[in-house]
């Protein structure tokens, strides 16, 4: 949102001023383990409100374990929201320790994307990976080292051309 000299404070301006979270939640205990195509639900967030003409940034940082010696894989991670519709697919590929299994790998992704219409979801996180793989990954998390999935209001869609869309 622009600013210019002049211009009345309102509860919008203030609301929207700056990035602000709507909706975040924490890995405090490890995932299933990730053996496959099939996604496994990594995290959830509570519901959220998402508005047209707003855009999103969907991020989570937190530990992939790669339970494979000497071996590396594509891991893919995917923002969904609660009735299952994808928001963004992101690839990550996670390298093992070479000597030893069960290592942590500090894994960061996100995107950003505007909802087509308005809606209240909650969002997760899903992970899998990809065909031809051999490996078994985890998501790991403990109460002190926590996986952390959180939902950013960044501002209007329109400052950030050309992102994805999701409904």
């Amino acid at each position: 949102m622009a600013w210019y000299a002049g211009m009345r404070i309102t509860a919008d301006r203030l609301k929207y001023s700056s990035r602000f979270v709507v909706a975040n939640a924490a890995l405090t205990a490890n995932s299933s383990n990730i053996t496959s195509t099939t996604e496994v639900t990594i995290v959830t967030t509570p519901s959220a409100v998402f508005e047209v003409g707003r855009a999103y940034r969907f991020e989570f940082s937190g530990l992939a374990q790669h339970g494979t010696v000497s071996i590396y894989d594509l891991l893919y991670l995917r923002f969904r929201r609660g009735s299952g519709a994808l928001i963004r697919n992101v690839q990550d590929v996670v390298v093992a320790n070479r000597a030893t299994a069960s290592r942590n790998t500090a894994v960061s992704v996100a995107t950003i994307a505007t909802p087509a219409a308005a809606i209240t979801d909650t969002v997760y996180l899903t992970a899998s990976w990809d065909t031809g793989s051999t490996a078994t990954f985890m998501m790991a998390g403990t109460a002190g080292t926590p996986g952390l999935l959180t939902v950013w209001d960044i501002g209007e869609a329109a400052d950030y051309p050309g992102i994805a869309t999701f409904s």
